[in-house]
């Protein structure tokens, strides 16, 4: 029911692993400093917990415009038939 679903999860998938490789990089450079603690790393986390955060509305806004509606519908008016 969603057109090229597979071509936005790997898009997206790209786009997490990305941000995975940079937070892993910028803990790496943390790990290195006497500013290694728990509050710093917490602060890393939640910036980047924010823009995976982003990617997961993102992909969701464009998987739902992707759905093909005209099935979706049909699949509705088959279950409102169950129904009655």
């Amino acid at each position: 029911m969603i057109n090229n679903k597979e071509d936005i999860v790997e898009n997206k998938s790209e786009e997490l692993r990305q941000i995975i490789v940079a937070y892993a990089d910028e803990m790496d450079k943390l790990s290195d400093t006497d500013a290694f603690t728990i509050d710093n790393i917490e602060k890393l986390w939640d910036g980047f917990g924010e823009s995976a955060k982003e990617i997961f509305k993102e992909t969701s806004r464009e998987l739902i415009s992707k759905v093909n509606e005209k099935e979706a519908i049909r699949l509705k008016k088959g279950n409102m038939k169950r129904k009655e």
